[in-house]
């Protein structure tokens, strides 16, 4: 009777556990809906149309969909020994002193299969844009910051 049980049980609680096939990840302020909507139209055969619509890439898309979606990567990677390349995106976490770094995984058909998140926390430095990095001149030792 126990196993009876126990052979009713987890499966329910493997099913009520959220076990998907379908992992998806959103980030949809990495590319504009403007931009989006114009390759949706361009791109009816698209059966991700409404991910990419919401700036979502999911497992299936290829390198065009996933670009759609979340825009050029700030690191494109090619692998020498197989047959398959990466996109790294990074962008810095909402109200956190840290840095999220994406990396998506393509086949050799330019598919993506896997991806892997990756959270860099910058305890005692912080976050600076382009505009606010230092300039350096030749090997002279003073900074110049653009600032006047």
């Amino acid at each position: 009777m126990r196993y009876l049980l126990l052979l009713f049980v987890l499966p329910l609680l493997i099913f009520a556990s959220g076990c998907s096939c379908t992992n998806q990840i959103e980030r949809e302020d990495f590319t504009s809906s403007d931009a989006r909507e114009i390759f949706i139209e361009g791109h009816p055969e698209s059966s991700f149309q409404e991910n990419i619509r919401n700036g979502e890439i999911i497992r299936g898309m290829n390198e065009d969909e996933v670009i759609a979606s979340w825009g050029m990567p700030n690191v494109y990677l090619s692998s020498r020994e197989r047959d398959e390349e990466c996109f790294v995106y990074y962008i810095q976490d909402r109200g956190a002193n840290s840095v999220l770094v994406y990396m998506l995984d393509f086949d050799s058909d330019n598919i993506l299969y896997d991806w892997d998140i990756d959270e860099k926390r910058l305890s005692s430095y912080s976050l600076v844009g382009f505009d606010e990095m230092p300039v350096y001149h030749g090997n002279a030792p003073t900074v110049d910051t653009g600032k006047k």
